[in-house]
């Protein structure tokens, strides 16, 4: 059973992204442009001087972008295209990102292009994120199970993060988005792997896990944060024998403060080098900036964004998405959201603590706060720029909300609720998508 039901959410999740794909052609108003352009470049990296190449506005032009003015052009043989009259005159303002996505993503949508009809490598590589989200489903199950939480209420939730449109929509175009909830999902599995027997080893392997999870993408840090609180909480709370997976000894307090230490600061310096190899890079021309960089300059800190984004990241799903009609996608997201939402409140307010729910909960509320201030400060320091965070950027805190939301659900009467409010997101999303086709 702990095989096959995550085995039939994440065939769920396939379908719901195959049939984006099938019905989204455009190229998504998220920077698709730029992360196809690095998608081709794989294994290597564009430098932030670097314009697209011509594979990538060959798709632009014979697919069209997803917002006005950007209507498909005649689809002409590579060669003839020139960068500086594209978006962002043509840079590739994804250069921050390392080549771990998409150098994966590469290798799956080579591997469906030999094997399907799909012979685009942008089609394929949409598809390669079916797979994706229908790990990251089956991995937040199997972290939920490793965790003690039953099967019905992860299976219930499961069916819900297969069906909210912010999980579908990154999942079927190309962005290391798509990888949001799978590297919250191994954070989790890693970090409760290192809980059943906390050992060195072990401790460096969660460690590993919480560097290469930084360096997908420098936002997923908040979702590292996330477990390097709770184990900074477990510490402090003195990590209950009682509360232990296998019901053994807890390791001392101080073991689980030093991991969460290592486990936090290693990633915020991995992550830093990575940044800092980027600047040594070929920058853009000052002369020459694109839109995206001048027309976020602040002139003064912004003290009211601080107020403004504190709880954006709270909500990570809760963006808009572009794909179907309106009123299906924000049923579905707003079903979706809610649930997680209240699931981890109430576990980090009215649980009576200290338990393992109630500090990962906490842990998650305090890493989405203090993430979001922390990327609007970063933003200022780095580049007196502010902008609005969108949710997404909490992706990776989705799947110990989902885990932490699971195990509220003890009751059949909540696990019916909250099967019921799967259900009807689920068919809001199939609404949404099937009449596309």
């Amino acid at each position: 059973m702990d095989v096959l039901l995550p085995a039939v959410l994440a065939f769920v999740a396939i379908v719901f992204v195959a049939l984006q794909v099938h019905a989204y052609t455009r190229l998504s108003p998220i920077d698709e442009l730029q992360h196809i352009d690095s998608l081709y470049r794989a294994p290597a990296a564009p430098a932030p001087a670097d314009r697209v190449g011509q594979e990538a506005m060959r798709q632009q032009d014979c697919r069209g972008v997803d917002a006005p003015g950007f209507e498909p052009g005649p689809c002409r043989p590579l060669g003839s295209f020139d960068p500086a009259t594209y978006q962002e005159k043509g840079y590739n303002t994804a250069a921050a990102n390392t080549p771990i996505y998409y150098t994966a993503t590469r290798g799956v949508a080579e591997l469906v292009r030999v094997t399907t009809p799909a012979d685009d490598l942008v089609t394929a590589g949409r598809l390669a994120g079916g797979l994706w989200l229908g790990l990251g489903i089956a991995l937040t199950y199997v972290a939920g199970r490793r965790r003690g939480v039953a099967r019905a209420p992860l299976a219930v939730l499961g069916l819900m993060l297969a069906a909210a449109p912010g999980l579908q929509f990154p999942g079927g175009t190309i962005t290391p988005d798509a990888w949001g909830l799978m590297v919250g999902a191994a954070l989790v599995l890693a970090v409760t792997w290192w809980e059943e027997r906390p050992s060195a080893a072990r401790a460096a392997g969660l460690v590993l896990v919480a560097v290469l999870v930084s360096l997908v993408k420098l936002t997923n840090l908040v979702g590292v944060a996330a477990i390097a609180f709770y184990l900074l909480q477990r510490g402090c709370d003195g990590a209950q024998a009682a509360e232990e997976p296998d019901g053994g000894e807890a390791p001392p307090p101080a073991r689980w403060i030093l991991t969460g230490l290592a486990t936090g600061g290693t990633a915020v310096l991995a992550a830093g080098a990575w940044m800092a190899l980027v600047t040594s890079r070929p920058q853009m021309d000052p002369d020459d900036l694109p839109d995206m960089v001048t027309r976020f300059q602040a002139p003064a800190f912004p003290w009211m964004g601080l107020l403004d984004n504190a709880l954006v990241l709270v909500q990570p799903l809760a963006g808009p998405v572009p794909v179907g009609t309106l009123t299906y996608s924000t049923v579905a997201t707003s079903l979706v959201s809610l649930v997680l939402v209240s699931g981890t409140v109430a576990a980090a307010v009215f649980l009576p603590g200290p338990t393992r729910s109630t500090a990962l909960a906490r842990g998650v509320l305090l890493a989405a706060v203090a993430g979001a201030l922390a990327l609007v400060v970063m933003g200022y320091v780095t580049s007196h720029s502010y902008f609005p965070l969108p949710p997404r950027y909490g992706l990776a805190l989705v799947a110990p909300m989902a885990v932490v939301t699971a195990s509220c659900l003890r009751t059949r009467t909540s696990i019916g609720l909250a099967a019921t409010v799967a259900a009807v997101a689920f068919a809001m999303s199939s609404v949404r998508l099937l009449e596309l086709l």
